[in-house]
């Protein structure tokens, strides 16, 4: 099973990449109808998602590097194992 985090990730990627997308799509129809106007919101909805998602992963990789360190949940767990990777785990090979 996927941790949440991770799935978080996941979840919001596949989000973006839709948001960007139908973004890039709505762009070439206002340009196929001819719509003459300004498109500040358009930018928006395709910028504002994207820098989301750069905080998102920013904080994820905080989590990451203070779990991993001494001290740091994922390490004492793997210290106190002896670091054998986990019964059935493919997310943590043996050191």
């Amino acid at each position: 099973m996927t941790a949440f985090s991770k799935q978080l990730v996941r979840d919001i990627r596949i989000l973006l990449w839709v948001v960007t997308v139908g973004g890039l799509a709505l762009a070439a129809y206002c340009i196929c109808v001819g719509y003459n106007g300004a498109l500040p919101w358009l930018s928006a909805m395709v910028g504002l998602p994207w820098t989301a998602h750069g905080v998102v992963c920013s904080f994820y990789l905080n989590m990451a590097k203070s779990d991993h360190r001494t001290g740091g949940i994922t390490f004492e767990c793997a210290k106190a194992a002896g670091f054998a990777p986990a019964q059935g785990s493919e997310d943590s090979p043996s050191i």
